[in-house]
């Protein structure tokens, strides 16, 4: 059985995030659209299923099971690498706060 993605439910998470944050931000690297591209940029985010559609099988998704990324990151939780299929945005803020390229908080 094919799962297909649902557009309300990633527009329940922008407007989740926007409640929560007041700004749609990377939920990785805290990059936000708006304030790098303005108007053009405003009410623009990637949602990333937190685990992978082929991995959950028939579950049905939540709004805790996505989450708001920019391209950048979303496409490094997609990179795959020798032993590795996919990552989490959690490990993958990890993986950046090792590298030195974001803030712990």
């Amino acid at each position: 059985m094919a799962r297909e993605r649902d557009p309300k439910l990633r527009a329940k998470k922008i407007q989740q995030a926007r409640r929560a944050h007041g700004a749609l931000r990377c939920e990785v690297c805290d990059f936000d659209f708006a304030r790098a591209y303005g108007d053009l940029g405003d009410g623009y985010i990637e949602v990333h299923h937190i685990t992978p559609l082929h991995v959950a099988g028939a579950a049905e998704t939540s709004l805790d099971g996505l989450a708001c990324l920019c391209a950048n990151c979303h496409r490094m939780c997609h990179r795959n690498r020798p032993g590795e299929s996919w990552r989490a945005p959690a490990a993958l803020r990890e993986l950046m706060q090792t590298a030195g390229q974001v803030g712990s908080g």
